[in-house]
């Protein structure tokens, strides 16, 4: 599937962006596109819980969510930096403007110094909407089915107050949303 992609105009395509609200099959797409050879930059936040105790029953972010925030935009921040060196098409799984609008759903002012135009990307963002059929909490994702749809809402909000253009990811297999993403980009309809 990689060696079809056709990329027409290599600046816009470099830096894409999944994104959505947590349980929505995004990350298991990223780690499909990342199985097939595409560069990837995986979500941050899972694996800072499981070192900070985040997910382990230390304090949620909801009731930190300026410090975790802050945590995770630096994370996010640098994954940018490293993708500098990579040829062709990076996928993100979610993006520093995730952090702007997990702070709008929770009502917090945003921080002076997180600026996202330091930052851009493809101005085509890949949304994964809500699916209540294929959401589970556990440790690190404790929020309600309700929460979800929440963040789903700021989460467009937020990309589109910035300029992006979402496109929603239909609800279907994983497979199936590679080659949604794949065609996508490549122009193929």
């Amino acid at each position: 599937m990689k060696g079809t992609l056709l990329i027409k105009d290599k600046t816009d395509l470099q830096r894409i962006v999944l994104t959505g609200a947590p349980g929505t099959g995004k990350s298991s797409t990223v780690s499909a596109l990342e199985n097939i050879g595409y560069a990837v930059m995986k979500e941050v936040s899972r694996e800072y819980w499981d070192e900070t105790g985040y997910g382990t029953g230390g304090e949620d972010p909801w009731r930190n969510l300026i410090s975790f925030s802050k945590a995770i935009w630096k994370l996010r921040s640098q994954q940018y930096q490293e993708a500098e060196m990579i040829k062709g098409p990076v996928f993100y799984d979610r993006s520093v403007i995730d952090v702007l609008a997990y702070i709008d759903a929770g009502k917090k002012n945003m921080d002076v110094t997180m600026n996202p135009e330091k930052y851009p990307y493809n101005k085509k963002v890949f949304i994964f909407p809500p699916w209540e059929a294929i959401y589970k909490q556990d440790d690190g994702r404790w929020e309600p089915f309700s929460t979800c749809e929440l963040v789903h809402k700021s989460v467009i909000e937020t990309y589109e107050k910035y300029g992006y253009e979402m496109i929603e990811v239909p609800l279907c297999t994983i497979e199936e949303r590679v080659e949604f993403i794949v065609r996508s980009i490549s122009g193929v309809k």
